[in-house]
């Protein structure tokens, strides 16, 4: 008897049905010289941490770890009874503990938005209610609504304060303090002071006098032990016997309790490294400023900046000379980038990358790439399939030099309506992406490099570069991964980024392209008509800051030159040579 398998799916409990988890990297990122986007301390624990590790025993692995030597570290640093400290798995785990421990259904959260996003999940998986206060002005702490909410809000429970505050980075003032305390009496006030020790501002000795104020540390931000996860909550000693009945009995292994002690010891590793952050992070908020960027004071080892409609130019900037940062998505940060602070080394490798110079613009098809074999044979097919007749290469390169049918589908139609046959677009492009597409089986997969990854990289060592094709992201993401040249593209324009009418020969993504990247000056490579018409035009809206440059891959040099192309070559590899002899500063 065949044995029947459950196809059963249990599901979670109801709380947690629509949660989005916080999903976190598996493996460390590939050609990353700096990790500058989770706000790790970048220059690494004190060597006596790493010392002190290697006098692990055999008994600090087969026993469960013993905490009263790290609680008295703690006790002696921050001048706290020991009864008033315990160690959890990172800050994290502190935050679930105490939630955990206080929250029901029927309660509320008090926080402003933005801030940490695990708080809110946390609430979520109770099925606690989570209310979010956002700030009026940047970044100023909105008291007069959180006070309003605080005091009409029967159901809050826990108010919830960072300070410094991520992802913003200011601090919250004392009299902010003072006023929250003064109508949360009988509410949990949860401090968490993870960046506190970048500041001069710590509320930790509160604890000593409110019985309902709750502060967490982490040594993941300051002490450089983030790999450790190790978190410290100090609170009154009946707070503390209370969030003991939720938290896991030795959720902190022997490695963090023991690295804990050493980094303690030896605190002025700590300091020396804080003065170098501070240095760092003032000339990058100089930077920015100079730059006309929006850079916000952070009292954290990071720096938020609005960087404006230059932020995805910026973000992929650094992610394609392997510095990754986290640039934000939501409406009230969006165009912002958060960056940790890096060392010197990467501090002079971000103002390299971040400044105005030329740009290449590379247009896609004959130019990048080789598409006799697929858009070619896309065309044809789909022409024959319509009309029933073959179709010439001349036919198509005739079309083309019209400077009207950029786009594929739109010139596969004419060379249709030209034959007498008329044909719905959409009927068109079905059966064009069909063939060239076919969810990425299909001819596109026939198409052969013509620029060397050699030239791009050198180009992208002096200037900037830019993609500006009629394709559809997903193919020209597609042929660019494939042939391993997507990390030379600073800024993409795709078929996606533009509306249907406004292709080239329309100047919008040629427009886009010069107001998103740092830049005073482009260098537009493209082999048709509609390309040099769109520079041509582009030019003339904007004080002649566009090179056109006419690639002779169908031969039609005369036509290109006659549509007021500045240079046409024969081959996209020759661009160095033109630029070497064409730019006389050197970037």
């Amino acid at each position: 008897m065949k044995e029947q398998i459950s196809t059963f799916y249990i599901k979670p409990k109801k709380t947690i049905e629509n949660i989005n988890s916080y999903n976190v990297p598996l493996f460390e990122p590939e050609n990353c010289d700096f990790k500058l986007d989770s706000n790790e301390n970048c220059f690494g624990p004190s060597k006596k941490v790493l010392e002190g590790l290697k006098t692990l025993s055999e008994k600090d692995i087969l026993y469960y770890p013993f905490y009263g030597k790290t609680i008295e570290a703690f006790s002696k640093f921050y001048n706290i009874d020991k009864d008033n400290i315990l160690l959890t798995n990172g800050a994290d785990e502190a935050i679930a503990t105490i939630f955990n421990t206080y929250l029901s259904q029927e309660d509320s959260v008090l926080t402003v938005s933005p801030t940490f996003s695990m708080p809110k999940i946390y609430t979520q998986i109770i099925g606690a209610n989570y209310i979010e206060i956002p700030y009026a002005k940047k970044w100023e702490f909105p008291l007069d609504n959180f006070l309003n909410k605080l005091k009409t809000n029967d159901s809050i429970k826990v108010v919830h304060l960072t300070t410094p505050n991520n992802p913003t980075g200011e601090i919250i003032c004392q009299n902010i303090i003072d006023e929250i305390l003064k109508n949360a009496t009988n509410k949990l006030i949860v401090i968490d002071e993870t960046y506190a020790n970048y500041c001069e501002k710590s509320y930790l000795n509160l604890i000593k006098t409110y019985n309902n104020i709750v502060v967490i540390k982490s040594m993941s931000k300051d002490f450089a032990l983030a790999g450790l996860r190790l978190g410290v909550v100090f609170s009154n000693s009946y707070n503390i016997s209370n969030l003991k009945k939720v938290i896991s009995p030795y959720s902190v292994n022997s490695f963090a309790a023991k690295a804990a002690i050493y980094a303690l010891k030896d605190s002025q590793h700590f300091y020396n490294i804080k003065n170098k952050i501070n240095i760092i992070k003032n000339e990058l908020f100089e930077l920015f400023k100079a730059q006309g960027f929006i850079p916000y004071k952070s009292f954290a080892n990071f720096i938020l900046c609005d960087f404006s409609d230059k932020a995805q130019f910026i973000y992929q900037k650094l992610k394609n000379n392997n510095i990754l940062v986290k640039k934000f998505e939501n409406d009230i940060l969006r165009n912002n980038i958060r960056i940790t602070i890096p060392n010197d080394t990467g501090l002079k490798k971000i103002k390299q990358l971040i400044k105005i110079k030329p740009t290449i613009v590379f247009d896609m098809d004959g130019v990048l790439i080789n598409v006799s074999n697929s858009y070619k044979t896309a065309i044809k097919q789909t022409f024959k399939h319509f009309v029933g007749a073959e179709l010439n290469d001349e036919d198509i390169i005739k079309a083309k030099n019209t400077g009207k049918l950029n786009n594929d589908w739109d010139l596969t139609q004419y060379l249709i309506n030209k034959a007498g046959f008329e044909i719905n677009i959409d009927e068109i492009i079905q059966k064009f992406q069909s063939i060239y597409w076919d969810k990425g089986k299909g001819v596109i997969n026939n198409e052969t490099l013509i620029i060397s990854p050699n030239v791009l990289k050198e180009l992208s060592e002096k200037y900037h570069i830019a993609l500006f094709t009629g394709r559809p992201k997903i193919e020209a993401n597609h042929s660019l991964q494939h042939f391993k040249i997507d990390q030379y593209f600073d800024f993409k324009i795709t078929m996606d980024d533009v509306p249907y009418h406004k292709q080239k020969p329309d100047i919008l993504g040629l427009t886009k392209i010069f107001k998103n990247m740092m830049t005073n000056k482009l260098y537009y490579l493209g082999d048709s008509v509609a390309d040099i018409i769109c520079a041509k035009k582009f030019n003339e809206n904007y004080n002649y800051c566009c090179i056109s440059i006419g690639i002779n891959t169908h031969n039609n040099k005369d036509i290109l030159l006659d549509y007021g192309a500045d240079e046409v070559l024969d081959n996209a590899n020759e661009i160095l040579e033109y630029l070497k002899n064409n730019i006389e500063s050197e970037y």
